[in-house]
Protein backbone atom coordinates (compact mmCIF):
# COMPACT_ATOMS: atom_id res chain seq x y z
CA UNK A 1 0.00 0.00 0.00
CA UNK A 2 1.19 3.55 -1.15
CA UNK A 3 1.25 6.07 1.49
CA UNK A 4 0.07 9.65 0.88
CA UNK A 5 2.92 11.26 1.19
CA UNK A 6 4.60 8.86 -1.19
CA UNK A 7 1.84 9.73 -3.41
CA UNK A 8 2.37 13.72 -3.06
CA UNK A 9 6.36 12.97 -3.66
CA UNK A 10 5.16 11.05 -6.77
CA UNK A 11 2.98 13.57 -8.17
CA UNK A 12 5.78 16.49 -6.99
CA UNK A 13 8.33 14.46 -9.25
CA UNK A 14 5.97 14.13 -12.20
CA UNK A 15 4.54 17.49 -12.02
CA UNK A 16 8.25 18.94 -12.63
CA UNK A 17 10.01 16.05 -14.67
CA UNK A 18 7.06 14.56 -16.95
CA UNK A 19 8.86 11.17 -15.13
CA UNK A 20 9.28 9.44 -11.83
CA UNK A 21 10.20 6.23 -10.63
CA UNK A 22 9.14 4.07 -7.70
CA UNK A 23 9.77 0.59 -6.43
CA UNK A 24 6.82 -1.01 -5.05
CA UNK A 25 6.35 -4.68 -4.15
CA UNK A 26 10.24 -5.56 -5.58
CA UNK A 27 9.20 -4.17 -9.42
CA UNK A 28 10.96 -0.40 -10.15
CA UNK A 29 8.06 1.65 -12.15
CA UNK A 30 8.71 4.37 -14.10
CA UNK A 31 5.80 6.65 -14.60
CA UNK A 32 5.13 8.87 -17.35
CA UNK A 33 2.97 11.49 -18.27
CA UNK A 34 2.32 13.22 -21.66
CA UNK A 35 0.12 16.20 -22.52
CA UNK A 36 -0.73 16.70 -18.85
CA UNK A 37 -3.39 13.67 -19.50
CA UNK A 38 -2.02 10.18 -20.05
CA UNK A 39 0.24 8.34 -18.15
CA UNK A 40 2.70 5.55 -19.21
CA UNK A 41 3.64 2.92 -16.48
CA UNK A 42 6.66 0.81 -17.87
CA UNK A 43 8.39 -1.95 -15.69
CA UNK A 44 11.07 -4.53 -16.64
CA UNK A 45 9.89 -8.00 -16.25
CA UNK A 46 12.67 -10.27 -18.31
CA UNK A 47 16.28 -9.79 -18.75
CA UNK A 48 18.27 -12.23 -21.16
CA UNK A 49 21.62 -11.40 -20.60
CA UNK A 50 22.08 -11.08 -23.95
CA UNK A 51 19.69 -13.42 -25.19
CA UNK A 52 15.99 -13.95 -25.11
CA UNK A 53 15.01 -17.53 -25.66
CA UNK A 54 12.24 -19.12 -28.11
CA UNK A 55 10.50 -19.67 -25.39
CA UNK A 56 10.10 -16.46 -23.67
CA UNK A 57 9.45 -14.87 -26.76
CA UNK A 58 6.46 -17.28 -27.81
CA UNK A 59 5.13 -16.47 -24.13
CA UNK A 60 5.07 -13.11 -24.83
CA UNK A 61 3.61 -13.17 -28.00
CA UNK A 62 0.58 -15.35 -26.46
CA UNK A 63 -2.48 -14.00 -25.00
CA UNK A 64 -1.90 -12.86 -21.15
CA UNK A 65 -2.68 -15.85 -18.41
CA UNK A 66 -3.78 -13.36 -15.85
CA UNK A 67 -7.17 -11.47 -15.10
CA UNK A 68 -6.56 -8.22 -14.90
CA UNK A 69 -8.81 -4.74 -14.24
CA UNK A 70 -6.41 -3.16 -16.12
CA UNK A 71 -5.10 -3.61 -19.72
CA UNK A 72 -1.15 -4.19 -20.35
CA UNK A 73 1.07 -5.26 -23.40
CA UNK A 74 4.61 -6.53 -22.77
CA UNK A 75 7.14 -5.15 -25.73
CA UNK A 76 10.86 -7.06 -26.20
CA UNK A 77 13.21 -4.77 -26.20
CA UNK A 78 15.68 -6.84 -28.82
CA UNK A 79 18.94 -3.99 -27.96
CA UNK A 80 18.50 -4.73 -24.61
CA UNK A 81 17.69 -8.60 -24.28
CA UNK A 82 14.71 -7.45 -22.02
CA UNK A 83 11.08 -7.86 -22.02
CA UNK A 84 8.42 -4.68 -20.70
CA UNK A 85 5.81 -4.58 -19.55
CA UNK A 86 3.87 -1.01 -20.63
CA UNK A 87 0.38 0.47 -19.14
CA UNK A 88 -1.00 3.22 -21.20
CA UNK A 89 -4.23 5.98 -19.79
CA UNK A 90 -5.55 8.93 -19.12
CA UNK A 91 -4.64 10.75 -15.80
CA UNK A 92 -8.08 12.84 -15.42
CA UNK A 93 -10.00 9.74 -14.76
CA UNK A 94 -7.81 8.95 -11.48
CA UNK A 95 -8.28 10.10 -8.28
CA UNK A 96 -5.26 9.68 -5.67
CA UNK A 97 -6.78 6.62 -4.25
CA UNK A 98 -7.49 5.05 -8.02
CA UNK A 99 -3.85 5.90 -8.89
CA UNK A 100 -2.37 3.91 -5.95
CA UNK A 101 -4.88 0.84 -7.10
CA UNK A 102 -3.19 1.17 -10.37
CA UNK A 103 0.30 1.30 -9.34
CA UNK A 104 -0.51 -1.97 -6.80
CA UNK A 105 -2.18 -3.98 -9.39
CA UNK A 106 0.73 -3.02 -12.28
CA UNK A 107 3.00 -4.11 -9.85
CA UNK A 108 1.28 -7.24 -8.87
CA UNK A 109 1.05 -7.98 -13.15
CA UNK A 110 4.92 -7.10 -13.53
CA UNK A 111 5.71 -9.56 -10.67
CA UNK A 112 3.63 -12.80 -12.02
CA UNK A 113 5.18 -11.96 -15.12
CA UNK A 114 8.20 -12.09 -14.24
CA UNK A 115 7.69 -15.50 -12.82
CA UNK A 116 6.32 -16.75 -16.18
CA UNK A 117 8.87 -15.36 -17.86
CA UNK A 118 11.69 -16.84 -16.01
CA UNK A 119 9.78 -20.48 -16.23
CA UNK A 120 9.56 -20.47 -19.71
CA UNK A 121 13.60 -19.45 -19.63
CA UNK A 122 13.86 -22.22 -17.87
CA UNK A 123 12.55 -24.70 -20.06
CA UNK A 124 14.89 -23.54 -22.46
CA UNK A 125 18.02 -24.58 -20.63
CA UNK A 126 20.06 -27.76 -22.01
CA UNK A 127 20.83 -30.28 -19.76
CA UNK A 128 23.89 -31.88 -20.29
CA UNK A 129 24.87 -35.14 -18.11
CA UNK A 130 28.19 -35.22 -17.19
CA UNK A 131 29.74 -38.00 -16.09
Amino acid sequence: MLLESDLKKLFKQLMSNDQAQIALLGTDITIRMFDASKLSLTASVYNGSNYIPSSVRKCVSQKSPFHAGIKTHLVIDENNFEVDLNYSGRLETINPEGFSQLLEEFSWLAGEWKLVLDEHDRNDLVHVKVR
